[in-house]
C-alpha cells in the first residue's frame, strides 16, 4: 500500500476525479484542483510509513497520510489534514473519503477495505484493508 501512496508519477490512478497531478521534482507535485493549482513539497519517512506535505506556514492544506501495520498482510491507511484556519471543511472530508476508497479499489488486496472512524480533531479519514 506505502509504494503506492510514494507512487508520484502514478497518484492519478487514485485521487478522485477532477484532479491532475505533475511531479515537477523528486519529492515534488503540482496539483491542478477545481479551485486552482497548488504545489507541494513531499516528505517520505520510509521507516514510518508516512508521507508529509505543507507546513503550519502554508497557505492552504497541510497534512499526512500513513500506513499503519495491523498485521500480516493487514494495514490501515489514515489521513490528517490541518487547514490554513484550523477550521473543518465538508468538501475536503469528501474528497478525502473518495481518495481513499479510490485508494482501496486500486490496491492489490485480498479483501475489501473497511472504514473506520477516528477522531476529528484533525485525523479526517482512515481506511483499512484486511
Amino acid at each position: 500500500m506505502f509504494e503506492m501512496l510514494t507512487d508520484l508519477e502514478n497518484l492519478s490512478t487514485w485521487l478522485p476525479s477532477g484532479v491532475e497531478v505533475e511531479r515537477y521534482d523528486a519529492h515534488a507535485v503540482r496539483l491542478w484542483l477545481p479551485g486552482g493549482a497548488v504545489e507541494r513539497r513531499l516528505e517520505v519517512d520510509w521507516e514510518n510509513l508516512k508521507v508529509e506535505w505543507g507546513s503550519e506556514a502554508t497557505p492552504t492544506y497541510s497534512g499526512s497520510v500513513r500506513v499503519l501495520r495491523m498485521g500480516p498482510r493487514r494495514c490501515a491507511v489514515a489521513v490528517q489534514l490541518t487547514g490554513a484556519t484550523g477550521q473543518h471543511c465538508p468538501a475536503v472530508d469528501d474528497w478525502v473519503e473518495r481518495a481513499l476508497d479510490a485508494l482501496c479499489e486500486t490496491a492489490p488486496v485480498e479483501h475489501p477495505c473497511v472504514p473506520f472512524t477516528l477522531d476529528r480533531s484533525g485525523l479526517t479519514a482512515a481506511r483499512q484493508a484486511v
